[in-house]
């Protein structure tokens, strides 16, 4: 009966000591939150001299419609075509730039690619600069359609539908590309 006092009594000291020495202690030198009431200073900017931005400044996107280009046919004009072997298919009419990009060479025969932000395996990409019915100077980039490309020995042609491009921070307005850009 001794034994199980004599345990009794050790279990309960020794809750006690811990209980007694995990007691929370107050540090009165520690920041914490309170309502603008109980804070003491101005509640404001501590430097209202000094204005400071926080995150991003947003731009306002100068495009504000949809729109189409038709890209290939009468006034159109493809300069990039040295040879068959061309990274770049390039078609201008006055101030519209339409430009395609391979990683590597399209081979003879007829291949599909499918248009991202850059070339890749089996993937090109497309530039068009001062698209019609857009402002003056904005870049549009390809961001999804198909492109097939047909080679021979002495001509390349690439032709496209509904290729949709967009500006490289905004994903609207978009202005879809259709048409073919080649050489002989």
């Amino acid at each position: 009966m001794k034994k199980y006092i004599f345990i009794g009594s050790t279990c309960l000291a020794l809750a006690a000591f811990v209980f007694l020495s995990c007691e929370k202690k107050k540090d009165d030198n520690r920041i914490t939150p309170t309502y603008k009431e109980e804070a003491n200073g101005t509640a404001g900017n501590p430097q209202p001299g000094n204005v400071t931005v926080t995150g991003t400044v947003s731009t306002a996107n100068p495009a504000s419609e949809n729109s189409s280009l038709l890209v290939g046919g009468s006034g159109w004009s493809n300069p990039t075509c040295a040879s068959t072997n061309s990274l770049t298919l390039r078609g201008i009419n006055g101030s519209i730039d339409v430009t395609i990009n391979f990683l590597i060479p399209p081979a003879a025969g007829t291949t599909t690619y499918n248009v991202a932000g850059s070339p890749g395996p089996g993937v090109c990409s497309m530039v068009v600069q001062n698209a019609p019915n857009q402002p003056a100077g904005i870049v549009w980039y390809g961001k999804s359609g198909v492109v097939s490309v047909q080679t021979t020995t002495s001509s390349i042609n690439a032709s496209f539908q509904s290729v949709a491009c967009v500006q490289q921070s905004f994903n609207f307005p978009m202005v879809s590309v259709s048409g073919n850009i080649g050489c002989n």
